[in-house]
């Protein structure tokens, strides 16, 4: 990219017939900072980049499932209040139906609620199989809040999964810290790695460019040697003196019905004919 195109695409590039009376750039060109972004910013909506907190499925279609992580361009806009925190609204449309999508935050449980177009997808799993931390739920969190005498035997319940985790995160962390402490050490080792791989590829590149291809050939082995003896061409000499056989056999044929010396060698002919296909055969 030029300087001068760096410089617009920035948008540092002025004019000239821009003066320092007639403000910043973007309302010498009478536009917004957020361009497209803001087109309905008169409204209070504003369009941002809203990524999936959970796994949906959409009720445009009924079976299209939509994952967690998957990005949108979203109307953001506020439809309320949480004592003093706003409540975002986020549109958006489903790619699959483009069904139109709301989800909204709750600020109160800290998390994100879908409001039309779309339900959550159910998902239960147990702790142990996936070896996770088991999350409180809302009663439990409550309860540690209001009841002393829970939060002690809680915190108690605490103390003791950690003594019984130390040892296992103590010997992770060593072993973390051993394989990890020399990064100039482990670059190399994954350079000398490398290396000899890349020298292989751009040796069979080679190879393959010299053949005329336009795609690299992986290196022989001995399934394909075994295959390729398999395999039977025929010689050129075979094919030359059929093809010679077959031109006798044109030339020799009369135009005349009715000659009895052409018949007779003409039938000699697709004798030695039937003989030379036998013989062809058999050496398949």
């Amino acid at each position: 990219m030029s300087s001068l195109a760096a410089a617009r695409a920035d948008n540092f590039y002025y004019p000239p017939e821009w003066t320092p009376n007639q403000g910043s750039l973007n309302k010498f060109h009478g536009q917004h900072a957020l361009r497209e972004r803001a087109r309905k910013l008169d409204e209070g909506i504003l369009i941002i980049r809203f990524e999936m907190p959970f796994n949906i499925w959409c009720e445009g279609c009924n079976d299209s499932m939509i994952a967690k992580g998957v990005r949108f361009n979203a109307e953001k806009k506020q439809v309320g209040n949480y004592y003093s925190t706003k409540i975002w609204s986020f549109t958006m449309k489903s790619p699959c139906c483009k069904h139109q999508i709301v989800i909204q935050i709750d600020p109160k449980n800290c998390e994100y609620v879908i409001v039309s177009g779309a339900r959550r997808k159910i998902e239960e799993f147990d702790v142990e199989d996936v070896e996770t931390i088991e999350l409180l739920t809302d009663e439990e969190r409550a309860k540690l809040y209001s009841d002393a005498f829970f939060c002690l035997e809680h915190e108690k319940a605490d103390l003791q999964r950690k003594k019984e985790a130390e040892p296992g995160l103590v010997l992770m962390k060593r072993k973390s810290d051993a394989r990890y402490s020399d990064d100039y050490a482990l670059n190399r080792a994954l350079r000398a790695k490398l290396r000899p791989q890349k020298k292989r590829v751009a040796e069979e590149e080679a190879a393959s460019r010299k053949l005329g291809l336009g795609l690299r050939l992986l290196p022989a082995s001995k399934e394909d040697a075994a295959a390729a003896a398999r395999v039977k061409f025929l010689s050129s000499n075979k094919f030359e003196k059929n093809r010679k056989d077959k031109k006798v056999l044109i030339n020799a044929a009369s135009i005349f019905s009715g000659s009895s010396v052409s018949n007779t060698k003409r039938l000699e002919l697709e004798a030695n004919r039937r003989k030379i296909n036998t013989a062809a055969a058999s050496n398949r």
